[in-house]
């Protein structure tokens, strides 16, 4: 505290000797000024200068050092933080490939799984019509053998047509007569 009062003081003494200085060369030889009054300024500006930077020098470093140690702090918080963002970067990636490596693992077990359902599919398929290829060689036997027992049934009664057709041209009255009682007569034995 003493210091900064002292340092105005100290200024106006300067300025103040300064000043009398150059009254007293001035005034001793007829009002020519033989000190010039620019040096007399310069002189002054440097007296000042000198003064204010030897007593602003202790808050000037003081005001240094804490931005350089500010400057420093925030040096150290910016590597910190880019350490964490870096880190954070190399975790996101990490996730992303894991997320690229299960995306592909998917991919490749729903091909997996749409391959062995295209082959069930086939086999399913091969099944069907294998089934429906027996079944139609079953319905065709059974058309034919139904086929067969109709022709045949036709067959038959076209024989008995015939057979009766030649009987009764070539048999008369008197074999019809003794057919029928031979015909009766094996019944009557059978009961």
């Amino acid at each position: 505290m003493r210091r900064i009062f002292k340092a105005p003081a100290v200024v106006a003494l300067t300025s103040l000797f300064l000043s009398s200085v150059a009254a007293a060369e001035g005034g001793g030889h007829g009002g020519e000024a033989s000190f010039n009054p620019v040096i007399f300024q310069g002189l002054n500006l440097a007296l000042l200068l000198g003064i204010i930077i030897y007593y602003s020098k202790a808050p000037m470093r003081r005001a240094l050092q804490d931005r350089a140690a500010q400057v420093t702090k925030d040096i150290d918080e910016a590597g910190r933080l880019h350490a964490e963002a870096t880190a954070r970067l190399n975790d996101y990636e990490q996730k992303l490939a894991g997320l690229q490596a299960a995306a592909d693992e998917l991919l490749a077990e729903m091909k997996r799984e749409g391959e062995a359902e295209k082959a069930r599919l086939i086999a399913e398929a091969e099944a069907d019509a294998e089934r429906i290829r027996r079944e139609a060689e079953r319905l065709a036997e059974n058309e034919i053998t139904r086929a067969r027992a109709r022709l045949e049934t036709e067959i038959a009664d076209q024989a008995i047509a015939a057979a009766e057709r030649i009987i009764r041209e070539k048999l008369g009255a008197p074999d019809h007569r003794r057919l029928a009682g031979e015909y009766l007569g094996k019944l009557e034995e059978r009961a």
